[in-house]
């Protein structure tokens, strides 16, 4: 399959084509569920269920780059000399050699609906991982360190997705005045009009947050995408910044703002990329700053490569939100079994800021800055907000 070009992308595309392409060894996608529950009466009208829940998948479509260079090198160097195919550009395959897992524990609390009352209560304590990266699964770069020398499956961790805690809980009421209910039963009409048949519902949502990577703050070797290794607790504040981060001087004392939501102390960069060799920096050399040249080019072992390329992605996450929704509603009848509802809604009723997902993933001076709320869709407001409506029902 030929990729669309125009313009100034014409000659480049002649000069050094590339492709995209699927393994021809084709290996169906397939998910395993399996689930294990106990379900256990406590009312007459309410009951308490506790479920194990997992999946495993197997062959998810991952995609690689094969006409990449087989090692490292110093940083700066074009290596697309030393591609398999260096008149080629790149070349991407989908191949089914994905894998994710997933398992949870999940909590419910339910009542039917009795004297006026309702509700439904969740707790889910999970974890999903995986070597995709990506919740559609499809056609996806997975950010890897360097697949010719670091095997996929080495990549799994934390799935983006990956949500450790959630609790939720939704329930409706209604309130005991007017006719047919405990209070008010046998008053005016005027009076039921105004203050009977009132109902009212609230849903409650807590999460944890997702995961997200922390970069390195020197320069890598070239050949691979490098993250920073944790050394310790990115949520404790304090401490001294690491040996290999030379250029941040402190630590912030609090973390979890939004200045700060993880201290970039807590992270160690992988070897610098300028530890390779090249033809003006033989093996046993210094550079300008000190930093010994350790390693011939290419570098093509595996310890080495990681230990230049650093952890797999998605060690730390980012903050979680929890949000109070309430709602009042009253129905009219009008005609037979029609009514006119009229309803009042507010969304974050106690206007608790939501953080957004996904704080500044460097460890300079800047690591853990929160820039902004968390988006969760178009045309939902992140602060406390109201709106009426009248529903007619038929």
């Amino acid at each position: 399959m030929l990729p669309a070009t125009n313009g100034g992308q014409l000659q480049t595309f002649i000069s050094q084509p590339g492709f995209h392409s699927y393994d021809p060894k084709v290996k169906p996608t397939y998910t395993m569920t399996f689930s294990l529950g106990v379900q256990q009466q406590i009312t007459p009208d309410m009951s308490f269920t506790m479920t194990y829940v997992g999946n495993l998948s197997r062959h998810l479509q991952l995609y690689g780059a094969p006409n990449t260079a087989p090692g490292l090198w110093r940083p700066g160097t074009n290596t697309n000399p030393f591609n398999p195919f260096p008149d080629l550009g790149g070349i991407g395959e989908v191949h089914y050699a994905g894998v994710s897992t997933y398992n949870s524990l999940q909590a419910k609390v339910e009542k039917r609906y009795s004297h006026g009352l309702t509700f439904l209560a969740t707790y889910t304590w999970s974890h999903a991982l995986d070597d995709a990266s990506d919740a559609g699964g499809l056609f996806t770069a997975i950010g890897n360190r360097q697949p010719a020398l670091i095997p996929y499956i080495d990549e799994l961790t934390n799935s983006v997705f990956d949500v450790r805690n959630r609790f939720t809980i939704n329930g409706n009421y209604e309130l005991p005045f007017g006719h047919g209910r405990a209070f008010l039963s046998n008053s005016p009409r005027w009076i039921d009009e105004i203050a009977g048949g009132w109902s009212s519902s609230l849903t409650y949502a807590a999460q944890t947050g997702t995961p997200f990577t922390v970069s390195p703050n020197i320069s890598t070797a070239s050949g691979g995408g490098a993250r920073a290794f944790p050394v310790r607790s990115p949520f404790a504040g304090g401490g001294a910044p690491d040996p290999s981060n030379p250029s941040l001087t402190s630590c912030p004392a609090q973390v979890k703002t939004k200045l700060n939501y993880f201290n970039p102390c807590a992270f160690r960069n992988p070897l610098p990329g300028e530890m390779i060799s090249d033809a003006t920096h033989p093996v046993g050399s210094v550079n300008p700053d000190g930093v010994p040249v350790k390693f011939q080019a290419p570098v093509t072992d595996r310890a080495t490569a990681i230990a230049l390329l650093g952890s797999p992605q998605n060690n730390i996450y980012g903050p979680g939100y929890y949000q109070v929704n309430m709602s009042l509603f009253k129905n009219f009848p009008t005609f037979r079994e029609q009514n006119l509802q009229f309803r009042a809604d507010a969304f974050n009723v106690l206007i608790h800021p939501t953080l957004g997902g996904g704080p500044n993933g460097s460890m300079n001076a800047n690591g853990g800055l929160i820039s902004g709320p968390k988006f969760f869709q178009n045309n939902t407001p992140d602060a406390r907000f109201f709106q009426l409506a009248l529903k007619y029902i038929f």
